[in-house]
């Protein structure tokens, strides 16, 4: 039986990283341009749980690394999930982040996309002066998939057509990659064999794919004060996540046809999302996309469990319980 029983025990233990990785926050993100640090600053320390950087030093650990060796690294990760979180919320047009305003609704979207900007490019100095190529390739290739993940769920935007494949292609990129290659650099950092490295990057694939699963499923479940964001956005936005490719596929041609047209629209009202939420409760959508991030939780679990037992690897087996476990 795991001797964690919350997530906050979890970052407990690693408490004397995670300030270290705080402070590379506050060393990096500085510059004479004062709305810099302003915007940075606004939503680097409004919250979040800091999941990725604690993969990143949990991995490094339980493999026989110095947990400090990754602080810094930890720090640009955080620092390119922190880029990407500016960016989307300008492509999304969206209002909150963390239940506080969204950056671009408060200095508009021109600085929001070049302190995203900024970010990207403090990350890549942050991760040089570290001088390790392996690191600096694992950051850039998810950096590239990153990318490659958003453009194409913006080309997907009210495709009603979009796949199962299609959706698994864009949460690889947008969200799965980052989890990976914190995994990944935290393998390497370790000195870990070249096989372990590609298992904990799966691991943080996995991981990945999941939480964004579950994401997905709380904007159609949860309330905007849990979740830090408008419920329904998804909807609103034209996003084909899997509760709603689920149920296209099980709908009548009359509800799919209702569907398009709310996809399509500029407003989605309550009644519009209730109807698209109804749906997906009769066909057991939102089931299916849980027994979904599931089946990805348990490869997670089964590679944690092929490596030595230690505090590092039960806190990386509590973080892939809860996971799954997010209020929804």
């Amino acid at each position: 039986m795991s001797s964690f029983t919350h997530i906050n025990q979890v970052f407990a233990l690693i408490e004397a990283e995670l300030k270290e990785t705080e402070a590379a926050f506050s060393r990096y993100l500085v510059s004479d341009i004062a709305l810099i640090p302003k915007i940075g600053e606004h939503i680097i320390l409004s919250g979040g749980k800091r999941l990725r950087p604690a993969l990143l030093i949990l991995t490094s650990g339980m493999l026989g690394g110095e947990r400090r060796s990754g602080t810094q690294l930890a720090a640009a990760i955080e620092f390119i999930h922190t880029a990407t979180l500016l960016h989307d919320d300008v492509v999304d047009e969206a209002d909150m982040r963390r239940g506080l305003a969204a950056a671009n609704t408060i200095w508009g979207n021109e600085a929001s996309v070049l302190v995203g900007d900024f970010l990207f490019a403090m990350a890549f100095d942050l991760a040089v002066d570290q001088g390790s190529l392996a690191t600096l390739k694992s950051l850039s290739t998810a950096t590239k998939r990153l990318a490659e993940g958003e453009i194409l769920e913006l080309m997907k935007t009210a495709d009603v057509t979009t796949t199962e494949a299609d959706y698994i292609k864009i949460i690889d990129g947008k969200t799965a990659i980052l989890m990976a290659s914190a995994s990944e650099i935290g393998a390497i950092i370790a000195g870990a064999e070249p096989d372990i490295q590609i298992k904990m990057k799966e691991f943080g694939n996995c991981l990945g794919i999941a939480f964004q699963m579950i994401d997905d499923i709380l904007d159609y479940t949860s309330c905007e004060e849990d979740l830090g964001k408008t419920i329904g956005i998804d909807l609103e936005e034209g996003k084909v996540t899997l509760p709603l490719i689920h149920t296209l596929q099980q709908a009548s041609f009359e509800e799919q046809e209702r569907i398009k047209e709310i996809i399509s629209a500029d407003y989605v009202s309550p009644q519009d999302f209730d109807f698209v939420h109804t749906l997906m409760k009769n066909y057991q959508s939102l089931e299916f996309t849980s027994r979904k991030a599931d089946s990805y939780l348990e490869k997670a679990h089964t590679i944690l469990n092929e490596l030595p037992p230690s505090p590092e690897r039960e806190a990386l087996h509590f973080i892939t319980d809860y996971v799954l476990s997010r209020d929804r």
